[in-house]
């Protein structure tokens, strides 16, 4: 019964931190029932069994973001693996509570999970989707040391403050200080960077309008997308008038045919060049398929970048190669790009500063996606204006504060406008890359050669207890 009420407990934790409620505090604590109960004397299988249940039910607030939207074979297996993974995380976490020392156990699981959400991240056809980390976003004094380490830094720290707790309530005061400590440096670091002096700003906007795109969506003809081209025309001259230096529209608002190609975006290249703007936005051309974004630079040059990280088997035909670098400190990419953080860091390290968005998102998703948006910045020291379709517009500096943001699922014109400062450049994680998971993959190695040396048990401050 105490195993089925620790699921329980971790489940509703973890489904409210991670899903559309964006209860971001409850992240820090979702793990603790689970590893409560991972510290007593309950068999190991019912640890095993309540870990599965606990992560596997707060996945479910995927189910309420893309039931009947994704088919169930696409939506099911990486949550499952996870869910898998996690189990396993907390019975190893559990065997270093009986084989090693308290300092031994507050390792073994941050260790553990991190190396396994870097695996995830690693063979998923969806990146980094899921990460923990990502439910900290609202919380940007957390998240800062993403841009020392990357994402799964802050996996780890979230998993060491829980174990922590856990150790505390099983009377291993030392080892629950020591992880209250260097989760407190962590925040310090975090507050501190923060204050950090900013960039020169820039006027940007970010453009959608759902009734054009769905008239393309129903019709694709000429005549429909140069319909929407000059919509976007228009209104990105308007914007000018106001101020505004970039516009971002969204993926897939204009569908092309490659013969009709330069005359349809015309309109949006002659508003670049007259009234000095860059203009980015997403295209689609359903023969051959391809999922690209447009530049319209003030100087006449043209930036063409191809998607690269397809969403199957929705998104059909061969994915970009090239990074989307357009120049004088900036980059673009196209919505499920920013899923996988090895190809930002990559493309980022060219000097980008600003990364601007064409994307399209579920409707119910919004905010869940666009804060991974929001997380690269952060590791990368870029500002991100990001423009999606049944989403969100968000403008993000790069410490990941939310300065403007607008939904896009109702009917007309979206339009949301912000002075983004740019970002400072190459930040450590852009330098060492990914040194920090694959720092935990082998402390998870060491800890289980330690332990499979060690096989006395060690008994714990508070064994006793059920």
């Amino acid at each position: 019964m105490i195993a089925f009420f620790c699921a329980l407990l971790s489940g509703a934790l973890f489904y409210y931190s991670q899903g559309q409620a964006n209860a971001w505090a409850l992240a820090w604590f979702a793990p603790v029932p689970l590893l409560w109960l991972a510290y007593s004397k309950t068999p190991a299988w019912k640890v095993l069994l309540a870990a599965f249940a606990g992560f596997c039910s707060g996945q479910l607030y995927l189910a309420q973001c893309y039931g009947g939207k994704l088919p169930l074979w696409v939506l099911a297996p990486t949550p499952l693996a996870s869910s898998v993974l996690f189990a396993a995380a907390v019975l190893f976490t559990r065997t270093a509570w009986h084989r090693l020392p308290p300092l031994g156990a507050l390792a073994a699981f941050p260790a553990a999970w991190t190396a396994s959400e870097f695996a995830i991240g690693h063979f998923s056809p969806h990146g980094s989707f899921g990460s923990l980390a990502y439910s900290q976003v609202s919380f940007p004094a957390a998240i800062q040391v993403a841009s020392l380490f990357g994402l799964y830094a802050v996996t780890f720290l979230l998993c060491l403050f829980a174990n922590s707790v856990a150790l505390l309530a099983r009377g291993a005061r030392f080892a629950a200080a020591v992880g209250a400590s260097a989760c407190a440096t962590a925040f310090a670091f975090g507050l501190a960077r923060l204050f950090l002096a900013q960039g020169p700003t820039v006027p940007v906007a970010a453009l959608a309008n759902p009734d054009s795109w769905r008239s393309e969506n129903r019709d694709g003809t000429p005549t429909s997308a140069a319909a929407a081209a000059a919509g976007y025309a228009s209104a990105s001259k308007e914007l000018a008038s106001r101020g505004v230096r970039i516009v971002v529209i969204p993926e897939g608002a204009i569908s092309l045919q490659p013969q009709h190609e330069k005359a349809i975006l015309a309109p949006l290249a002659a508003v670049s060049s007259t009234e000095g703007i860059l203009i980015i936005i997403g295209t689609f051309e359903p023969a051959p398929p391809r999922n690209r974004a447009f530049a319209f630079s003030p100087d006449g040059l043209v930036h063409i970048y191809s998607k690269r990280h397809l969403l199957r088997p929705f998104e059909t035909g061969a994915p970009g190669e090239e990074p989307g670098i357009i120049g004088s400190g900036y980059g673009m990419a196209i919505c499920k790009d920013l899923d996988f953080p090895r190809s930002v860091r990559a493309d980022t390290r060219a000097g980008v500063r600003l990364l601007l968005v064409p994307a399209n998102d579920f409707g119910t998703d919004g905010w869940i996606h666009a804060r991974m948006a929001v997380m690269r910045g952060i590791e990368n020291g870029c500002a991100v204006l990001r423009s999606a379709f049944n989403g969100l517009e968000t403008a993000s500096d790069a410490e990941g504060r939310l300065l403007a943001s607008a939904s896009t699922d109702h009917a007309g014109m979206t339009t949301t406008v912000a002075e983004l400062p740019l970002g400072r450049g190459l930040t450590l994680y852009n330098r060492i890359g990914d040194t920090f998971p694959w720092s935990s993959v082998a402390a998870t190695l060491f800890l289980l050669l330690i332990m499979k040396g060690n096989r006395r048990i060690i008994p714990g401050p508070s064994d006793s207890i059920a």
